[in-house]
């Protein structure tokens, strides 16, 4: 099967998305519009087809594309930036800095706790009241204790 980039536009805003089974995909938009019982019933685009009475086209932008899984969506993100489309909900693909910047953002990349654990930065709070941090922090204060050099006094 080739790949094929089509567009879905309803009102002014447009939606990018990839396929390699360009049938099945569309139909799969379709059911997703209607079905309330849907996981994605909710999401940007098909709530935005429902506000505009369910008016919507559907057009391949490029097909025949003889790409990998990857490279299609690479290309995707490509026409989807190009485009301005606004109803993708998430990008078709993201770079290693993309995707280290964002977790930046979320709070999901690893700091160091005063326990030698990492834990993601907004997990640090619940962390901290958790066993094991109460059980490593004791740990360590214990073995700080054991090493201090004893004194002894002389008479």
């Amino acid at each position: 099967m080739s790949g094929v980039i089509y567009i879905i536009t309803t009102g002014y805003d447009a939606y990018v998305g990839s396929t390699n089974n360009f049938r099945t995909r569309i139909s799969h938009h379709k059911y997703n519009i209607y079905n309330k019982n849907s996981k994605e019933y909710n999401i940007k685009l098909y709530k935005k087809i429902r506000e505009n009475n369910c008016q919507y086209e559907i057009n391949i932008y490029e097909d025949n594309l003889s790409l990998n899984k990857k490279e299609l969506y690479i290309y995707e993100e490509k026409v989807r930036v190009l485009l301005g489309a606004t109803l993708n909900s998430i990008r078709a693909y993201a770079t290693e800095e993309q995707l280290r910047q964002q977790a930046e953002e979320n709070g999901a990349v690893p700091i160091k706790c005063e326990c030698d654990c990492f834990v993601r930065r907004g997990d640090i709070a619940r962390h901290r009241k958790s066993t094991k941090h109460i059980n490593l922090m004791i740990s360590l204060e214990q073995n700080a204790k054991a090493e201090l050099p004893r004194t002894f006094d002389s008479e």
